[in-house]
């Protein structure tokens, strides 16, 4: 029996953690029935729950009958028309945009740029309404903005002083703990709405169990669940890896020896640093001396001194009286001792030769070994040759 289902869903593993679908028995197509075994089953690329549209089923009929050979008219699904043209579209975009020389750069998220983000539902707009009943005068009814706004700054005073509230709901904060929420306006006008509101905005929060009454993005509590389709930014899975002793080993290995290369490095650093200084240290010696000797020079000149400037040339010393030039050295050469060549054929005969002798001495010992005795395997195997001939000739 064919299955219906293996053709649209692909079969997986089963999870504890997601719930199975549950089918009742006019969900399953009765495959004992001759007709339903002529209908075939078409993939519409809907879902399953869509694919009794009207209109998706007068396409299908219509395509079937079609195929069938039968003279129908065509049938399309109905889509909206987007070939109209807004008339208000210059009025409310305009075409004063200049490209700048760089990137456009902008910070501010979607929520600081849109206004308040609380927004009334059918719940606000009947409490609205309630309270804006008992009010004469226009100026002492609540606007929707201004209940927004006020349900905006009791839900960013819990999420911050507050933000484990559904774990005990009977810890609520009171109006006057949240009345400083509302100094940033200094309108004593919301501060009277908000006396108004707060009864509201508490019994809705408990409704809620805790939970924000803003619309918010719902994100991974606790364990992993795959089966909610409305969870966003999902923990991503790292395969953990194995770890072993050799692994381990290997590991501190190239850590010691990394080690070992710093060390080094860092010694090499050293050494050619204290290098520099003393080249340094050595120039600037040079450098005084050298003045010293121009100094010692005009003096001569003025006093009329006549005489050789050898002192007033720089004269390197010879490091411990040893000559700078090094002298070259000779390596000597080995001797090769005087050996007769051999060649493979006395390699060859010497080898057989000891073969041989081996064979020779073991049979020496087995003739001395079997003195007193008598052997009959000679006798047995020419009986066993006789045989054999027999066997063959009869055999021919």
């Amino acid at each position: 029996m064919k299955q219906t289902g293996s053709a649209r869903f692909r079969q997986r593993k089963i999870s504890v953690k997601q719930g199975l679908q549950v089918l009742r028995q006019s969900d399953i197509p009765d495959l004992e029935e001759e007709q339903q075994r002529e209908i075939q089953q078409v993939e519409t690329g809907v879902e399953k729950g869509e694919e009794e549209e009207h209109h998706l089923q007068a396409a299908i009929n219509a395509s079937l009958a079609a195929a069938a050979g039968a003279k129908v008219q065509q049938i399309y699904i109905p889509t909206p028309d987007a070939s109209k043209i807004f008339e208000g579209y210059s009025k409310y975009y305009t075409k004063k945009f200049t490209e700048p020389t760089t990137y456009i750069r902008f910070s501010s998220t979607v929520e600081d740029t849109s206004g308040c983000p609380y927004f009334l539902d059918e719940n606000d707009f009947e409490f609205l309404e309630k309270i804006n009943s008992t009010k004469r005068s226009a100026s002492q009814k609540c606007t929707e903005d201004v209940f927004e706004q006020v349900m905006y700054q009791f839900e960013t005073a819990i999420a911050d002083r507050q933000p484990f509230l559904s774990t005990d709901l009977s810890q609520i904060l009171s109006f006057e703990e949240l009345e400083s929420a509302f100094s940033e306006f200094n309108l004593p006008l919301y501060i009277n709405f908000a006396k108004m509101i707060y009864p509201h905005w508490k019994e809705r929060r408990i409704q809620r169990r805790g939970r924000p009454i803003m619309y918010t993005l719902k994100f991974e509590e606790g364990d992993k669940d795959d089966s909610d389709p409305y969870t966003c930014f999902r923990r991503r899975e790292f395969r953990q890896v194995r770890k072993t002793r050799r692994s381990d080993a290997q590991s501190s290995e190239r850590l010691r020896r990394l080690k070992a290369e710093m060390d080094a490095a860092r010694s090499l650093t050293e050494l050619v640093l204290k290098r520099e200084t003393l080249r340094k240290d050595s120039l600037q010696l040079d450098w005084d001396t050298f003045k010293q000797r121009n100094m010692v020079k005009e003096l001569k000149r003025k006093l009329g001194i006549k005489g050789d400037d050898e002192d007033l040339v720089s004269k390197k010393k010879k490091q411990n009286g040893v000559d700078s030039q090094i002298p070259a050295v000779r390596l000597a050469i080995p001797k090769v001792p005087e050996i007769d060549l051999v060649t493979l054929d006395d390699i060859y005969h010497k080898r057989e030769k000891a073969i041989d002798t081996a064979i020779e001495e073991k049979l020496l010992r087995r003739r001395e070994a079997d003195i007193g005795w008598e052997d009959y395997t000679e006798i047995v195997t020419g009986w066993l040759g006789i045989f054999e001939d027999y066997s063959s000739y009869r055999g021919n």
